[in-house]
């Protein structure tokens, strides 16, 4: 006799397997089409529109400047930050995160043709993480010290008790993560080649400008190469495919267990 229950199961598994799938073959376009063709020289951006690829080094823009990240104070040109916070419960504990955000300022790529501007609003930033782990108990550096006391989300983990022979230092482990592209540092951007005001007389400004656009599935901007920047988010579509595969067996079990 086949368990109403039972299916009722299977069928809530195999919808959330199948949005899996769904979530990995988004993450998998970008990376098909990144692999599937090659980055361009910068001259050759005038005389392009759509879909482009460019690799080089990351300049700021005189109008933009840079940005400022909140736990090493390092002048960048986009960067993403979160602190999380170990907490326990049971006989494990997982890391939570309590804060997170990010800026970013339009910037230059600059290859041995010449200069593009991009505009990386909306862009999805794949940039190496630097992490800074403050133990609970430990005083935090003082620029990590001024940002938890400007941020609401997230308490000093430096508290002590007094037990008269000493002091015991008690709280929970945290860790304030950045990634940002570095002024200098190796770009890659796939986005939207549109059109723009070329520089003065004599600059190696290309009259073009790289940003969001519906001709990309994915607007990306990486500190790494074109395989690396594939590599970083494969490795996400991946994960999301094994887990939507997974879900199905067993939403198949469930169904064979139950007639």
């Amino acid at each position: 006799m086949v368990s109403a229950p039972l299916l009722a199961v299977a069928g809530a598994v195999a919808v959330g397997g199948v949005l899996a799938l769904w979530q990995a073959y988004r993450e998998f376009r970008p990376v098909y089409h990144i692999l599937t063709n090659d980055p361009i020289s910068v001259r050759d951006l005038s005389t392009r529109s759509g879909p482009v690829e460019i690799e080089g080094t990351a300049r700021p823009t005189d109008d933009h400047g840079t940005v400022h990240t909140p736990f090493t104070d390092t002048d960048c040109l986009a960067f993403e930050y979160e602190t999380q916070e170990y907490q326990s419960h049971g006989q494990g504990g997982s890391w939570k995160t309590l804060d997170e955000g990010g800026a970013w300022v339009p910037f230059l790529v600059e290859d041995d043709t010449g200069m593009v501007r991009v505009d990386p609003a909306d862009a999805e930033l794949h940039f190496e993480e630097h992490s800074l782990k403050v133990r609970g108990g430990d005083d935090p550096p003082d620029r990590i010290a001024e940002y938890i006391a400007q941020t609401d989300d997230v308490d000093p983990q430096d508290k002590s008790i007094d037990v008269v022979v000493t002091e015991l230092n008690y709280g929970n482990s945290q860790k304030f993560i950045e990634r940002r592209l570095d002024v200098g540092e190796h770009v890659y951007v796939y986005g939207t080649a549109g059109r723009a005001p070329a520089g003065e007389w004599g600059s190696r400004l290309v009259d073009a400008e790289i940003a969001d656009g519906e001709a990309v599935p994915q607007f990306v901007v990486s500190d790494t190469s074109e395989r690396g920047t594939a590599w970083r988010i494969g490795k996400g579509a991946l994960g999301w495919l094994a887990f939507g595969l997974a879900l199905l067996v067993v939403a198949a079990l469930i169904v064979a267990v139950s007639v």
